[in-house]
């Protein structure tokens, strides 16, 4: 029975959501403080350019009817639409009713780990330090969103885990811009997050010519 347990397990390549989107596209784009209209056509504009995956972050009850607009679009589109800055199981239970694919936190909250692997939604939380990352390793979560990653010290802190945390991905958002990607992902991250550049249409310019620059050079 082992054996084969055992021979199952290494024919299955296993990728993890975030895995899949981000080797399509490695940034998350963060829609914050938009109202429904303004986010739905910049997340339109967003999935047009290659974005695959976008987060509307859920701080109050703005944000909520936010993301319960946009996620509807998103499901007609089929689009994964996720749900950002949920820190607590309440909140990650009301964006999953209101349609979220997946969910953000700026932190890292064990319950909400659990909580998440108990509902079946991708969940990413977030670490500042070497002791954070310990702890969600402990409990099994290898993918880790870097906040704030500029202020925690950015590539210098991606290099300085990749000695004890070598099975631990990365995804530095807080910070980031368009112009520093290449940076990141050369450092190791798995991908990146974006926010404040992406509200902006010469934001979303820039971001379109870096995906196409760099889609003819793979």
């Amino acid at each position: 029975m082992r054996q084969a347990a055992k021979a199952q397990q290494s024919t299955t390549t296993e990728v993890s959501y975030f895995q899949a989107h981000l080797r399509r596209c490695p940034v998350i784009a963060i829609l914050r403080g938009l109202p429904p209209a303004a986010a739905a056509t910049t997340a339109q504009t967003l999935w047009d350019v290659g974005v695959d995956l976008i987060e509307v972050t859920v701080q109050d009850d703005d944000g909520l009817r936010t993301l319960e607009f946009v996620a509807k679009i998103a499901a007609e589109n089929d689009r994964p639409l996720g749900a950002g800055s949920v820190t607590s199981v309440a909140d990650l239970h009301r964006v999953i009713g209101l349609g979220a694919a997946f969910a953000i936190s700026p932190g890292l909250d064990i319950e909400l780990v659990g909580q998440a692997t108990e509902s079946g939604i991708p969940y990413l939380p977030a670490v500042a330090t070497p002791t954070e990352v310990q702890l969600a390793q402990t409990h099994g979560v290898s993918e880790l969103k870097l906040f704030p990653a500029r202020e925690v010290g950015g590539t210098r802190f991606l290099a300085a885990m990749s000695g004890p945390f070598p099975g631990v991905s990365f995804i530095p958002t807080g910070g980031v811009t368009i112009a520093e990607i290449e940076r990141y992902l050369d450092a190791g991250a798995l991908g990146i997050g974006l926010g404040t550049e992406l509200v902006q249409p010469k934001g979303v310019d820039l971001l379109r010519k870096w995906l196409t620059e760099r889609r003819e050079s793979q």
